[in-house]
């Protein structure tokens, strides 16, 4: 049937209002389609995200009915890895927009501690469950399921949240820039797959999803098409290298994936994105992990005016010799921190201004100042706190920061350098002296070994064997999962704004034959949770060859002893009483060949 209006019989000027009528209407309708506006990237990208999330909402969903039909582990560990790799498709903005209800799906498996709320949360989510799944033993049907309910209640939470957020072009890149670092610095470590060692399959997932959310700006980054053609061919290698056991991380990172954080950077700035004005351990700026200035530890200041100076340095290096900062007049900062050895001292535990040693080993203070708290325990949250404790302290040098600041007010050459470094000083107080002595520390982080120049295309800085001994190191010997790359501290990559202690269960002494625990209650003696009993601070091993002895009590004389004791899964796995272990008590079975190579992998960390 013919439904086209029907003019027949009406008057002339009717029929021509009602055709003056629809060509207004049409006229309207193009007019209106040239003025809206068109999608932009980030638009486009949020609707992207969008739909990842609700995919990964049904795939908890089907997961969850599979987990309640009480399906056993074998039949359930295949859909579970898909569901990860869903995951790890929204990861770069689930992390970067809700880093909170992102630790209750993909945290690790330990509780929660908010010190401040004293509150103590148990873990949830995709690491949990992995657990559960894989095991040889029977799987604990109801906990299964009580923690997958639970992750859905918080994959669905991601998906609330998304709905208020405002994106910027800025954060968007931001955001893909820290999710290459996650990759690199967690994902081929197997940092939040141990148990299933999908790594390099979510691997390819993480670099898909890269380049599919790229799509979004390709019409305004001037050299997309270098960028795309340098993730695909990361992700050829991924592919192409399926044996996590063979897999070349080292190659991985210096070979594919700084040259996608080069283009990344470059494409941003050709598009004229700016980056992120923020105050960040890592520079908002930096193309990548290894470059000079990519860590500012100024910017973990509360004053930015007392911020380094060449002058400062100088001031806070005669402080950091000066006896006369100490109650005895004899011991300075340099008596436990000697530059020849890394600016450590070469003996178990140190000497103090009283007779006898203290209880504890003087770590290198060398990178002390890219972690978020110091000590072994973690008690202070500043360099300038720190120069404080260790002054007044009554073992170590008990000085005082009053009688200090008395005395370079009246010495002549320190009335100089404090003039030079603080020009508009009327009088010094206490707080210069902390800040000078900071300064100083903070200067102390060259990033210059082997490692660094490979990092940054040097391919003869390491030797074939370094190369497999950092393999081995961010692989089997699993290492890389406490010690985060390039700091190799427990600073926790890729936004670097929390530093980790862990329990360990070290031992007395190296006699691993005869296993004793250490009580030293580290962590535990100022903040009474159960989880940080004898927990320490995870020290940085660049420029491990010059710091022996090791571990807080000094326990172990060579590197060869330390690595010992991690092969049998520290105190656990010797079979001491270490119920809150943060550390797998599982054996890692390296050969003494291995062993070696990890070993000569971190004599490369050794700054030239």
């Amino acid at each position: 049937m013919d439904r086209r209006p029907c003019y027949r019989g009406l008057p002339i000027f009717y029929i021509m209002s009602k055709i003056i009528q629809y060509a207004l209407i049409g006229l309207v309708s193009v007019v209106l389609s040239f003025c809206s506006s068109p999608k932009t990237g980030k638009d486009k990208l949020y609707t992207d995200f969008d739909s990842d999330i609700d995919s990964l909402v049904l795939m908890n969903d089907e997961f969850l009915k599979l987990v309640k039909e009480k399906k056993q582990a074998g039949e359930l560990k295949i859909p579970f890895l898909k569901l990860r790799l869903q995951f790890k498709k929204v990861e770069a903005f689930a992390e970067y927009f809700a880093p909170s209800t992102v630790r209750l799906v993909n945290g690790a498996p330990l509780d929660e501690i908010e010190d401040e709320e004293n509150a103590v949360f148990e873990p949830g989510g995709l690491q949990v469950i992995e657990e559960l799944i894989y095991t040889r033993e029977a799987v604990e049907q109801e906990e299964l399921i009580r923690h997958v309910r639970k992750m859905q209640v918080n994959v669905k939470r991601i998906k609330t949240l998304w709905k208020d957020i405002r994106i910027t072009d800025s954060h968007v890149f931001d955001a893909l820039r820290l999710e290459l670092f996650r990759l690199i610095t967690l994902g081929i470590s197997g940092f939040d797959t141990p148990a299933s060692g999908n790594v390099i399959a979510e691997s390819v997932a993480v670099l898909e999803s890269f380049d599919r959310y790229l799509l979004a700006y390709q019409d305004i980054l001037p050299e997309y098409e270098n960028l795309k053609d340098l993730t695909e061919r990361a992700i050829g290698y991924l592919k192409a290298n399926p044996d996590l056991n063979t897999f070349n991380r080292a190659v991985f990172i210096a070979d594919y994936i700084n040259p996608i954080s080069v283009s990344l950077k470059t494409n941003r700035e050709a598009a004229s994105i700016p980056a992120l004005k923020d105050r960040r351990l890592l520079d908002s700026d930096a193309a990548t992990l290894f470059e000079n200035g990519a860590f500012n530890s100024e910017n973990l200041l509360s004053n930015p005016k007392l911020g380094s100076t060449a002058n400062r340095i100088s001031l806070g290096q005669k402080l950091f010799y000066d006896g006369r900062v100490s109650g005895n007049g004899k011991t300075n900062c340099g008596t436990c921190h000697q530059p020849a050895l890394a600016y450590s001292d070469g003996i178990t535990t140190s000497k103090g201004v009283t007779a006898g040693n203290i209880k504890r080993n003087a770590p290198t203070i060398m990178y002390s100042a890219l972690q978020q708290a110091l000590f072994y325990d973690l008690r202070s949250p500043s360099l300038e706190d720190q120069a404080a404790d260790v002054i007044h302290n009554k073992e170590e040098m008990s000085g005082s920061l009053k009688n200090i600041a008395r005395l370079t007010g009246t010495d002549s050459d320190y009335k100089k350098l404090f003039k030079k470094a603080y020009p508009k000083l009327d009088s010094v107080q206490p707080m210069h002296i902390q800040s000078a002595l900071a300064v100083f520390v903070r200067s102390l982080s060259p990033f210059n070994s082997p490692f660094d120049q490979y990092m940054r295309g040097d391919k003869k800085a390491l030797t074939d064997n370094q190369v497999k001994g950092f393999n081995l190191f961010m692989g089997k010997a699993r290492c890389g999962t406490c010690h985060f790359m390039p700091l190799f501290n427990g600073t926790v990559p890729p936004d670097y704004q929390r530093s980790e202690s862990e329990v360990l269960g070290i031992t007395k002494s190296a006699d691993l034959k005869n296993p004793v625990l250490d009580n030293d209650p580290g962590r535990g003696v100022h903040n009474q949770f159960p989880q940080w009993k004898n927990s320490f601070k995870t020290q940085t091993v660049r420029n491990i060859a010059k710091t022996a002895p090791y571990m807080h009590n000094g326990a172990f004389q060579t590197l060869e002893q330390v690595m010992d004791f991690y092969n049998e899964g520290g105190g656990a796995g010797l079979g001491l009483n270490v119920p809150n272990q943060t550390l797998s008590g599982d054996k890692l079975n390296l050969t003494p060949l291995e062993i070696g190579l990890v070993i000569d992998f971190m004599k490369s960390l050794t700054d030239r």
